[in-house]
């Protein structure tokens, strides 16, 4: 790096840095940071004239998408203007990711400092969560808990960033001990990890449980995988885990009563409200194959059908399902190339698994980290949103990263 890719290098990296921080205190400002990291980014392959990271592979899909989007998805959408507006600010998302994976987070030392802020960033999150939930309210903001916990936010997701960030955090500490770099931080991310998981699942976010529990059996899996005195770990984390869940279920009415509505959801599920809406955005979608009822449509399209009497679904936001709602909103022509993208993360991740016996239990987290935002069969936020979106694609582009690092280069 030369004087001036230093400096960008820095400011984009401290930008990356608070972002963590600033899902829990300012949506606003999360998203600000995710846009002039991209600008940052895009100024710097400009005037250093690096463009190569936009032949990648997975960052390359990801621009076609974009283009498509905008060329074929938007100018046929129900509500043009709308999906206009969603369509062209989602390239920030793009760039962020290539920014993340093929820049910022390729060498040890800012790894190293990323993963302290934000091992910082949960553990401080998970201690308010852990207050509010034996006070009933945050002492970060005052924040009353009203059902579920919500640590510092301003909504009941608290689970969703500790697992999501969790997760992401352990797989750059487990690259960085493997590489040599840090035992410490490896130490603290399993000390701190049983505190991010009780509150996961006190939380009462049912998605988020669920997907965290498949996100551990996919750590515990590779675990096995190594074999030796690691199978051993594996087997008895697992035994130690089961006891405390189901210690967890008995002793908590709150925790036991979440689960039984899960149960009547899934049991009922074309019925209950996630079912009207995911078969609402298939509707959309049928109605639309090829380029779906446009970006961010998905809630215009339904007060329309209200209106002409074609439904009485409730109107959300979203179908509550990100597959649905990329289904709902693009059509196949923005469905499969995403499919396509997201079948390229796991086969990465499985690669890895699979591979050396040194690599497996980052493999595992890495697959871990996808199961919690990519996995098909459950209740979503949408990944367009800011919020939603800002956190998916930060422990998504993290550890990408982390699973780059071995051969990763700056393009």
């Amino acid at each position: 790096m030369n004087s001036l890719d230093k400096k960008m290098h820095v400011v984009a990296s401290f930008l990356l840095f608070c972002i963590p921080i600033f899902l829990l205190f300012t949506r606003a400002a999360a998203d600000i940071s995710v846009v002039l990291i991209a600008l940052i980014f895009l100024a710097r392959s400009l005037l250093e004239k690096k463009w190569s990271w936009t032949r990648e592979k997975d960052i390359l899909i990801l621009l076609i998408i974009f283009v498509l989007m905008n060329l074929v998805i938007s100018p046929f959408a129900e509500h043009i203007g709308k999906s206009f507006e969603r369509s062209l600010s989602w390239l920030r998302f793009v760039v962020f990711y290539a920014a993340v994976t093929r820049w910022i987070l390729t060498d040890a030392r800012t790894i190293k400092w990323f993963v302290t802020g934000l091992l910082f960033a949960l553990g401080t999150a998970a201690c308010d969560a852990l207050y509010q939930f034996f006070t009933g309210f945050s002492l970060l903001t005052g924040q009353a808990m009203s059902g579920r916990l919500t640590g510092p936010l301003d909504r009941p997701n608290i689970g969703m960033y500790l697992s999501k960030l969790g997760f992401a955090a352990l797989t750059m500490a487990v690259m960085l001990y493997a590489h040599g770099v840090s035992r410490k931080l490896f130490i603290i991310g399993c000390v701190l990890s049983p505190l991010l998981l009780v509150v996961v699942f006190l939380s009462g976010e049912r998605a988020a449980s669920v997907l965290t529990l498949l996100a551990i059996m996919t750590t515990l899996f590779s675990l096995f995988l190594i074999g030796g005195a690691a199978r051993k770990v594996s087997l008895g984390l697992a035994f130690v885990g089961a006891i405390a869940l189901i210690l967890l279920l008995i002793t908590s009415d709150r925790i036991w009563g979440r689960v039984e509505a899960l149960a009547s959801v899934v049991s009922d599920y074309s019925d209950s409200i996630y079912g009207q809406l995911v078969f609402l955005g298939i509707r959309f979608f049928a109605e639309n194959p090829l380029t779906g009822s446009g970006m961010g449509n998905y809630p215009l399209v339904c007060k329309d059908y209200t209106a002409a009497g074609l439904t009485n679904v409730p109107c959300h936001p979203h179908p509550h399902n990100f597959y649905v709602e990329w289904l709902s909103d693009t059509g196949m022509i923005g469905t499969i190339p995403f499919t396509v993208f997201i079948g390229l993360l796991y086969f990465m991740g499985l690669k890895t698994l699979f591979g050396p016996r040194e690599s497996r239990l980052l493999g595992g987290l890495y697959l871990g980290v996808l199961v919690m935002s990519l996995f098909p069969f459950s209740v979503t936020q949408s990944l367009f949103s800011n919020w939603p979106a800002i956190l998916a694609w930060t422990s998504i582009a993290s550890a990408v990263a982390a699973l780059r690092f071995p051969a990763s280069k700056v393009v």
